[in-house]
């Protein structure tokens, strides 16, 4: 009986542990090539400027990108430019 008890105790304690001792580090978010960047902007900048010419998304949507590209702490709006 006393080592049935040691197993019960020994499996609740790492039941109860085991998600403590997991792996906590934040997963870095894919790194995404440049065509799927401007894939992603263009189809933001259809949804949110359904006039707007396909010259002017992809000129702001280049913009967008090379300040995410210079500036990544800074984010960037949906006309392409850094939001202070």
């Amino acid at each position: 009986m006393n080592d049935t008890m040691k197993i019960i105790v020994m499996a609740t304690l790492t039941a109860a542990f085991a998600p403590a001792l997991a792996d906590d580090a934040p997963s870095a978010q894919p790194v995404k090539t440049p065509k799927q960047q401007m894939d992603e902007c263009m189809a933001q900048q259809r949804a949110a400027h359904n006039g707007m010419t396909e010259k002017a998304m992809r000129k702001a949507c280049h913009n967008q990108i090379d300040s995410m590209q210079n500036h990544p702490s800074v984010p960037a709006s949906p006309k392409g430019t850094p939001q202070n």
